[in-house]
């Protein structure tokens, strides 16, 4: 038997916070990032709602975010998602009007989005 001590290398993960900045306009509480790279910051989200006899349908959800970190795409400047949902909704005319006037409401606020990424991306917060 050897007497001599043996030593071994293991690899470990050591995690330490990390301050970043963060913009004024986020609302993310950025709780599943555990790498630099998985940080994105996202602002409260809009959407257009209209009313259906099956209950309320959510459409057109949008939001600026940013993700200066990303690894594989990085965003210098913020954007403006906009998620696109496929339900399929049967409505009589009256409905498709009322449907369309929500729908100018919601472009209405877009513009008001992409004017506060503009404002932004120009170096305000």
């Amino acid at each position: 038997m050897n007497a001599e001590p043996r030593t071994t290398v293991v690899n470990i993960l050591v995690t330490k916070t990390l301050e970043i900045d963060e913009p004024a306009w986020c609302a993310d509480p950025h709780n599943g990032a555990q790498f630099k790279p998985d940080v994105t910051h996202n602002g409260p989200e809009i959407a257009a709602s209209f009313e259906t006899q099956l209950g309320t349908v959510d459409y057109l959800r949008a939001w600026i975010s940013h993700a200066p970190y990303a690894s594989l795409a990085p965003e210098p400047l913020p954007v403006v998602c906009i998620e696109l949902d496929a339900d399929t909704v049967s409505l009589e005319p009256e409905a498709v009007r009322q449907f369309t006037a929500a729908t100018r409401r919601h472009l209405d606020a877009l513009d008001r989005l992409a004017d506060e990424a503009d404002r932004i991306r120009g170096g305000g917060q």
